[in-house]
C-alpha cells in the first residue's frame, strides 16, 4: 500500500523548506495528500476536508463542461464512456487522482452500474465514484417510508437506517451495488428532525460560492440533479441520468430545475416537516482513526461537522421570507425570487455590459453556423457519391440524435441542438440582465446602449432586442446550393428559418438550410427521398413535413425515433428570442 506517514511528511516538509528537495508536481497540486490508512472495499487513504470537496467540484464541472462543448462522443457520452475517456474524467490523469488514488473501475462494474443507473442513483454514483478513485471513505443509506402502504419515493417523510459503507463492504461490486442499487429518490426525503436523521445522505446547503460548489445535489419532489457548473453570472446547471434504457446522462441549464424549498413552519406542529427539497450538500462521512492513523471505523459527520461544509436551514428561512412578504431582504437590495436571490449572491462580476457581450455572441453565434454550413457540404457529398442514408426510424436502441453508421456520421439533429441552445442562451443572458436591473441598476454597464435613454426594465429589453437584430441583420454566411452557386443568408434570416433547417443528410443544401419549397431559392433542387429501414422511401417534402417535431427540440431525445405517421402538431415551440425577451414590454416603472 502507497502511504506516506506523518513522520515522511514532517520530513518531506522540511526538506522543502530547506531547499534540499524539489516539489514535484504531483505533491504541488494534490489539495489533500494522504494521511490516514484503513481498508474494505478499498483502500482508504484520506479524509474528506473542504478543500478536497473544491477538488471533487473541479471533476464533476469538468464533466459538465465536456458534456456541453466537448466532440460529438463526449457530448452524448454515458456512463462507461465518461468514466473512460481521460479529457472527460479528469481522475484518470494521475496527478489529480493523486498519490495512492485506486485503479480504475473494472469494466464490467461501469457496465453494471450503467443498467442501473437513473436520476436518483446517478446521483449517489457520482460521489461514490470520487471517493473510491481518490481512496476517500464513502457510505450510503437505505431508507424505509414512516408512513404505512406508501411508496419511499413520495412519502411525506422518510427515516435512514443501516446502509453501505465502504469501510465494511468485503469487496468493490459489493458497496456499488448495494450503495447505489439500493438508492432511491426517496433518500432524500429525510426531515432535519426526524428519527434517525443524522444517518441522512445530504443537508440543505447555504447559498454562497462557497460552499454550494458542483457536486452538491438538487432535489424536486422526486427528481435528483447534480449540480455541475456555476457561472460567473451566478446561473446553476446541472447533470441528470435518464431512466430510458439507453440511460443517457443530459446537462439542465439555468433555475427552471430550482425551486419547490418548503417554507419552514409550514406545518404548526412541526417547523421542519417537508424541508428536504431544495439544493443540498453531500454528508461527508469521517474516518476515525487511532493514534498511529489506521482507520477504525467510518460514520457521518454530525450537523455541526457539516457547517463547515456548507450545512445551512438558510433555503427554507428564505422560502419563508418569500412566501411572507413576497420579497426578500438582502442588504440594500430586494430580490424578488429565490432565483434571483441565487443569481446576487452565486455571481462573481461585478458588472455585466450588454453591448460589447451581445455583439461578441453574435460573433459566436455566426461561426456555430457557418462550421454547419462545411458539414453540409461534405455530407451532401456523401450522399451524391454513396447514395441515401437510412433514417433510423423505429429502432430499439438507435435514434436519430444517436444511431450507428453513415446517419451519425452526416445528420445533424445533435448539433442543431446544441446551436438553437446557443441561439436561447443569448435570450436567457438577456432576460438574466433585465432581473439584475431591477434589483440593482448599476450592475449593467450602459456603454453602447447610451442612445436609447434606459429607464425601466422594459426600455433595457427593448434595447437589447434591437442591438441583436442590429448585428443578426449585418452578420452574414454563405452556403453552396445544390447546383454549386454561393446563396448569403443573414444570420436574421437564419433565425427566422431556426425550426426549419433540416438535418436530414439526405436533404439537399438548399433545404438544409431551410429554403422554403415555393422560393427562388429552393427552384431547381432535386427532390431525393428519405430511404427507411425495411426498403420504404419517404418524399422529400412529406418527410420533412414530419421531421418537424424533432426540428424544434431543445435537448437531445433518448427514445425511439419516428417518421411514418409522426404528428406534425399539437406540440410546444418555444418563442424565439425577440418575443421571448420582448415580453418584459409591461415592466415600464422608470427609475427614480
Amino acid at each position: 500500500m502507497q502511504f506516506i506517514s506523518s513522520s515522511t511528511r514532517a520530513i518531506t516538509a522540511l526538506l522543502l523548506l530547506t531547499g534540499l528537495l524539489v516539489a514535484t508536481p504531483l505533491l504541488a497540486q494534490d489539495p489533500n495528500p494522504p494521511s490516514i490508512r484503513g481498508g474494505g472495499a478499498w483502500p482508504i487513504r484520506r479524509q474528506w476536508t473542504p478543500a478536497e470537496t473544491k477538488h471533487y467540484a473541479r471533476w464533476v464541472e469538468n464533466l459538465f463542461d465536456k458534456k456541453t462543448t466537448g466532440t460529438v462522443e463526449q457530448r452524448t457520452a454515458k456512463l462507461e464512456y465518461l468514466l473512460k475517456d481521460p479529457e472527460m474524467n479528469l481522475l484518470q490523469d494521475p496527478a489529480f487522482l493523486g498519490e495512492g488514488g485506486n485503479p480504475q473501475m473494472p469494466a464490467g462494474l461501469m457496465r453494471s452500474m450503467h443498467h442501473l443507473m437513473d436520476c436518483g442513483k446517478f446521483t449517489a454514483f457520482i460521489p461514490a465514484y470520487y471517493a473510491y478513485r481518490r481512496a476517500l471513505p464513502w457510505m450510503t443509506a437505505t431508507v424505509s417510508t414512516g408512513q404505512r402502504g406508501v411508496d419511499v419515493r413520495i412519502a411525506d417523510f422518510n427515516i435512514p437506517y443501516g446502509g453501505t459503507s465502504s469501510h465494511t463492504s468485503p469487496s468493490l461490486s459489493h458497496f456499488f451495488n448495494n450503495a447505489v442499487g439500493h438508492f432511491i429518490s426517496g433518500n432524500f426525503r429525510i426531515n432535519l428532525n426526524g428519527k434517525n436523521a443524522e444517518l441522512s445522505d445530504t443537508l440543505p446547503v447555504a447559498l454562497n460560492r462557497d460552499q454550494l460548489l458542483p457536486g452538491c445535489m438538487n432535489y424536486l419532489d422526486g427528481h435528483c440533479l447534480v449540480l455541475a457548473k456555476v457561472t460567473e453570472y451566478g446561473e446553476l446547471y446541472f447533470l441528470n441520468c435518464s431512466t430510458t434504457t439507453s440511460r443517457d446522462i443530459f446537462t439542465y441549464n439555468g433555475m427552471n430545475v430550482v425551486g419547490g424549498a418548503t417554507p419552514r413552519g409550514s406545518d404548526p406542529d412541526d417547523e421542519w416537516a417537508g424541508c428536504y427539497q431544495g439544493l443540498r450538500v453531500l454528508r461527508y462521512p469521517i474516518a476515525e482513526t487511532d493514534s498511529r492513523g489506521n482507520v477504525t471505523r467510518v460514520r457521518r459527520r454530525t450537523d455541526q461537522e457539516m457547517v463547515e461544509f456548507g450545512f445551512s436551514t438558510e433555503q427554507y428561512d428564505l422560502t419563508r421570507e418569500m412566501y411572507d412578504n413576497h420579497f426578500i431582504e438582502e442588504g440594500d437590495l430586494r430580490p424578488s425570487s429565490i432565483h434571483d436571490l441565487i443569481r446576487l449572491r452565486m455571481k462573481t462580476l461585478d458588472r455585466i455590459a450588454p453591448a460589447p457581450f451581445i455583439r461578441q455572441y453574435c460573433d459566436e453565434l455566426l461561426q456555430a453556423y457557418i462550421e454547419r454550413e462545411r458539414f453540409i457540404q461534405d455530407a451532401w457529398k456523401d450522399v451524391l457519391r454513396n447514395g441515401p442514408i437510412v433514417y433510423p426510424e423505429d429502432h430499439e436502441k438507435d435514434n436519430i440524435f444517436q444511431a450507428t453508421g453513415r446517419w451519425e456520421t452526416w445528420s445533424s439533429p445533435s448539433s442543431d441542438v446544441d446551436r438553437r441552445n446557443k441561439y436561447f442562451y443569448l435570450a436567457d443572458w438577456m432576460e438574466y440582465a433585465i432581473r439584475m436591473f431591477e434589483m440593482k441598476p448599476d450592475f449593467i454597464d450602459m456603454t453602447g446602449l447610451e442612445s436609447y435613454g434606459i429607464r425601466s426594465q422594459a426600455d433595457l429589453a427593448a434595447a437589447m432586442i434591437a442591438e441583436k437584430n442590429k448585428h443578426f441583420e449585418k452578420l452574414s454566411l454563405d452556403y453552396v446550393n445544390s447546383k454549386g452557386q454561393k446563396v448569403t443568408l443573414t444570420l436574421k434570416q437564419v433565425e427566422e428559418r431556426l425550426y426549419d433547417l433540416s438535418f436530414d443528410p439526405n436533404h439537399p443544401p438548399e433545404l438544409r438550410w431551410g429554403a422554403p419549397f415555393d422560393s427562388d431559392e429552393f427552384a431547381g433542387a432535386p427532390s431525393r427521398p428519405t430511404p427507411l429501414p425495411g426498403g420504404h422511401k419517404m418524399p422529400m417534402d412529406e418527410a420533412f413535413k414530419l421531421q418537424a417535431f424533432y426540428r424544434s427540440l431543445c435537448q437531445r431525445e433518448t427514445s425511439t425515433s419516428y417518421l411514418r405517421g409522426m404528428f406534425t402538431a399539437g406540440y410546444p415551440i418555444r418563442d424565439k428570442l425577440d418575443a421571448q425577451v420582448g415580453k418584459w414590454s409591461y415592466a415600464t416603472d422608470a427609475l427614480l
